[in-house]
């Protein structure tokens, strides 16, 4: 059991590690430079394109734009209006980082990477259609951007959540980026869970029949290695279009929220509730061992986020 939360937290360490570089890469090369000529402005203005108020650069050398998750850099202005000096010198900063957002992807290809800055531009990798885009505006309000830890300058994390096109239950860590106590803006990369979940969750049910739950430290599910609580996962969250399902009992899940659904197994329900109660008495490291719903059933937490890796043994 241990292993495997720490397989899980390996992941998250590296995604973190791989987010506060890219971070860094921003620092470096803030897009503070004035000198900006007329000829640059209008390089970005003739690869322009605006829906609403917001502003794709195109990053690509054909006239047409590449296909959803295409490997080119995404590059857009929320609200950018006419393009100063100031723009075009952030622009061809955040240029610049797309050899490093392309090479933090590879080292783990789940999802995107990308840097939100101060000023509501950002770069994203692999490419996100503009009319995908149009939906982080502004770039600063959105809860990515809000889950980086600003107060001790360090990587955070959002809750759970569900990718409304199609990818899953997903995670966002974010890092703040500073020059000097100048706020520059938000490095953030999204990984996806289900691939991440069920290499945990193979090594622990293979061949013994037992079920493995992963689930953060609310009971918020994120996934599950039995088919049939898969199923309701997907049902569930889909209906709702957000991360809803819980494997909550009574108090435990009304203190969720009127959004919070339980799962229709019972003992699912019963297990998380003794896990997440057994967590609140134990050491962070340790690996716990109880009875629930007629079962054995032992949990550890991954280190990084609290979350709860749960293996229940058949009745």
């Amino acid at each position: 059991m241990r292993l495997a939360a720490d397989r899980i937290d390996v992941v998250l360490q590296g995604v973190a590690a791989s987010t506060r570089a890219v971070g860094e890469e921003l620092a470096l090369r803030p897009g503070e430079e004035t000198r900006v000529t007329e000829k640059q402005r209008e390089h970005w203005e003739a690869r322009s394109r605006v829906l609403g108020t917001t502003t794709e650069y195109r990053t690509w050398s054909g006239p047409e734009p590449p296909p959803f998750q295409a490997p080119f850099a995404g590059l857009y202005g929320y609200g950018d209006g006419e393009l100063k000096a100031d723009g075009v010198a952030q622009l061809e900063a955040l240029e610049r980082l797309v050899p490093v957002v392309r090479s933090a992807y590879l080292s783990y290809p789940f999802s995107w990477v990308y840097v939100s800055t101060a000023e509501e531009r950002m770069l994203i990798y692999p490419y996100l259609p503009l009319g995908e885009a149009v939906n982080n505006l502004n770039p600063s309000h959105q809860i990515y951007y809000k889950a980086a830890d600003f107060a001790h300058r360090k990587v955070g994390w959002t809750p759970p959540y569900l990718d409304l096109v199609g990818a899953g239950m997903m995670i966002t860590a974010s890092y703040p980026v500073y020059s000097g106590d100048r706020l520059l803006g938000v490095a953030s990369r999204d990984i996806t869970l289900k691939q991440l979940a069920r290499s945990a969750m193979s090594h622990l049910t293979r061949g013994n029949g037992a079920s493995a739950l992963l689930v953060d430290a609310q009971g918020l599910v994120i996934d599950a290695s039995d088919p049939g609580l898969v199923a309701e996962l997907q049902e569930v969250n889909t209906k709702a279009r957000a991360a809803v399902l819980y494997y909550r009992t009574g108090a435990g899940l009304k203190a969720r929220g009127a959004k919070a659904v339980a799962s229709a197994t019972g003992w699912v329900n019963e297990v998380t509730e003794r896990v997440i109660a057994e967590a609140t008495r134990k050491d962070e490291s340790d690996v716990m061992t109880i009875d629930a719903a007629g079962r054995e059933v032992l949990a550890a937490r991954v280190a990084t986020t609290g979350w709860l890796l749960i293996l229940v043994q058949a009745p």
